[in-house]
């Protein structure tokens, strides 16, 4: 086979192999009203926000991670005969196909612990998710001393999926 035959066959594979071994495409997952509460550097703080899976597959959020804290946990909280209680989510959470999981006081929340700086009202926080498969989203929690009115379509703290 001639050098230009040769070429000839390898372009002609690698246009065909794609079709084949094109690595599925993660999830549209999108965070919406994200936010955290002013905290002192030591201390420890906590995020919220509201995960949307606009995707055709569950999506599992396994992790997080931030600069500005030694570690970040998902935790659970609940209320059982009168006693709050609160546990880490070691097997992560998931986020069905279509679906909306709230990150809310009392609930589902992202535990910032071991602050390195003190988060501050007006400040922005950037913090990591971790899916399965690997996939990330970087989302900015704002510091509010209150809840943010949660509307439709919000913007405040809004990420897409990288």
């Amino acid at each position: 086979m001639s050098a230009k035959g040769l070429l000839a066959a390898v372009a002609l594979a690698a246009l065909s192999v794609p079709a084949l071994a094109a690595p599925a495409r993660a999830p549209a997952v999108s965070a919406e009203a994200a936010w955290t509460r002013p905290a002192q550097t030591g201390m420890n703080g906590v995020g919220f926000m509201t995960l949307v899976n606009t995707g055709s597959r569950p999506v599992t959020l396994v992790s997080a991670r931030t600069e500005v804290a030694r570690t970040v946990e998902i935790h659970r909280s609940t209320m059982t005969d009168g006693v709050m209680s609160m546990r880490r989510q070691d097997a992560g959470v998931e986020i069905p196909a279509g679906a909306r999981v709230d990150f809310a006081p009392g609930g589902l929340h992202f535990m910032l612990l071991g602050l390195k700086q003190p988060l501050a009202a007006g400040q922005k926080i950037p913090v990591t998710l971790v899916f399965d498969q690997g996939r990330q989203l970087t989302v900015q929690l704002a510091v509010r001393t209150t809840a943010p009115q949660a509307a439709q379509g919000a913007t405040d703290g809004h990420a897409h999926h990288e």
